[in-house]
């Protein structure tokens, strides 16, 4: 009887009801285990969103192409103690590791081996510190540089910004240690020439350029390994002898970039040069009144141009970044110059555009008889194929852009225009730098005509709607 009663509840629904549960149960757990297991094998790019408000850990295009293009292993190595590892930093070098297949993450406790940064430098590796390692070469990329704290305006106004440097810093240091040739630019001087800024130097150092300073009145002639020249703002002409040595340098492959501002006094020796490259400065000052392309606020003179299609310009244009040209001249294609020359426009104007010649006694930024219409050239590149190679000339017309205040305004757009520019004429991949991503403060850039539309919407239309159902309700209630 009582075994009749135990068979009897095996068979029982209860029974039954019970061991589906229990079977369900375990599917669940094993497929949960399963589901976990081909996770953990997963890319982080897959498995891991970044919802962080500047994209910290959303690595750009240009780092993208950078890893998938690695020929060779790359080990990149965190240098933290365990259990003390920055988690932003971590993320993003599995971000890295993620986005190529010849890179490699590894975390080394510096407590367990403290002989292991001594292979790489005498000095203290500061924690959360990355070592970028090639089987030709390595570099150190400081916590420091990862996170960036910038006291330019601490003394001014008693504050500090902070910014995450981390993707420009690590794919700055895989391109040093992958690099078989890195590019030489030197800065022209002797003419009263404007400085680099020490950001935008610290740009061009960060993309593993050689950054020298020649100056060809005291020089005989330029250095021999030269990939890029840089003329920025001369405020006196070329002597005969610098014109030869640079026609002589151009005619056999030679690459420059001419920052050009508006000068009271002639400069017949620099318009030859250009001239001879087809190329035409107008001296004045451009004035824009098509509403898009001009800084809001009655900016008239600071110019948002059009991006011409090219090669310099195409990460900007994929960025949707804009380029800011204050108080900029023109610069025109001559009337005729030899058939092998190539001229594309960068940056232009549009046909609202006009320029005022006299600028020293100009009363007014209103068009006035006589001032020549639009569109103009605020940036040009010219190529030539010569016996020694390809020429590469690229001129702009205000070097008021690459002033950090100037260039803050569109979030990098002006440095990342200059080192695209810096990257074509080398024929270097770095292109553009990889600019901090800042922690406190986001940028937006608003043309003047977005800023009067908005303007008209949030101070006429929204009142008078909010009104106009305030009076619709009204009316309502009262007939009822």
């Amino acid at each position: 009887m009582d075994n009749n009663k135990k068979t009897g509840a095996f068979r029982s629904d209860a029974f039954k009801l019970g061991g589906s549960q229990t079977l369900l149960i375990a599917i669940a757990v094993v497929v949960a285990v399963l589901i976990n297991l081909i996770a953990a094998g997963l890319p982080a790019t897959v498995t891991e969103f970044d919802l962080s408000r500047n994209g910290f850990f959303t690595l750009s295009e240009q780092s993208v192409q950078v890893c998938r293009n690695l020929t060779e292993p790359i080990t990149l190595y965190l240098v933290a103690e365990n259990g003390a590892e920055n988690d932003t930093i971590t993320t993003l070098l599995d971000r890295y590791a993620a986005a190529g297949s010849n890179i490699t993450v590894q975390y080394v406790d510096p407590v367990l081996y403290p002989g292991f940064t001594t292979k790489y430098t005498s000095e203290t590796v500061s924690a959360n510190s990355v070592i970028v390692e090639s089987p030709e070469r390595f570099k150190i990329v400081d916590n420091t540089q990862i996170f960036v704290q910038d006291y330019t305006n601490y003394y001014t106004t008693g504050q500090v910004s902070s910014s995450f440097d981390g993707e420009g810093a690590i794919t700055s240091a895989i391109a040093y240690v992958t690099s078989d040739e890195l590019p030489t630019v030197y800065v022209l001087g002797g003419h009263g020439e404007a400085q680099l800024s020490d950001s935008l130097r610290g740009m061009i150092l960060k993309d593993n350029y050689t950054l020298g300073a020649v100056n060809l009145m005291t020089e005989d002639a330029l250095p021999e390994r030269c990939d890029a020249l840089i003329l920025l703002s001369p405020q006196s002409d070329l002597s005969e002898r610098e014109l030869t040595i640079l026609s002589d340098y151009l005619e056999n492959g030679g690459s420059m970039v001419v920052l050009a501002d508006i000068l009271p006094t002639a400069t017949p020796n620099l318009d030859r040069l250009l001239a001879s490259y087809g190329l035409q400065l107008e001296r004045g000052m451009v004035i824009e009144r098509s509403g898009d392309n001009f800084l809001a606020g009655g900016y008239y003179h600071y110019l948002l141009p059009v991006m011409g299609e090219h090669e310099i310009t195409a990460p900007l244009r994929s960025a949707g970044q804009y380029a800011l040209m204050p108080m900029a001249q023109a610069v025109v294609e001559t009337a005729s110059h030899r058939s092998t020359l190539s001229i594309t426009p960068l940056l232009y104007t549009t046909q609202q555009s006009y320029l005022k010649q006299d600028v020293e006694n100009m009363t007014t930024a209103e068009k006035e008889t006589g001032d020549p219409d639009g569109p103009f050239m605020v940036g040009a590149a010219v190529t030539e194929e010569t016996p020694g190679g390809t020429t590469h000339l690229v001129v702009y017309t205000t070097s008021d852009m690459l002033q950090d205040s100037v260039d803050s305004v569109v979030y990098g757009g002006n440095s990342n225009l200059f080192l695209s520019t810096l990257g074509w004429m080398c024929q270097y991949d770095a292109g553009m730098s990889i600019h901090a991503k800042p922690v406190d403060q986001e940028v937006l850039v608003v043309p003047a005509s977005a800023s009067n539309l908005w303007s008209l919407i949030l101070v006429v239309v929204l009142p008078l709607a909010v009104l106009a159902v305030g009076a619709i309700v009204t009316l309502m209630r009262r007939k009822k």
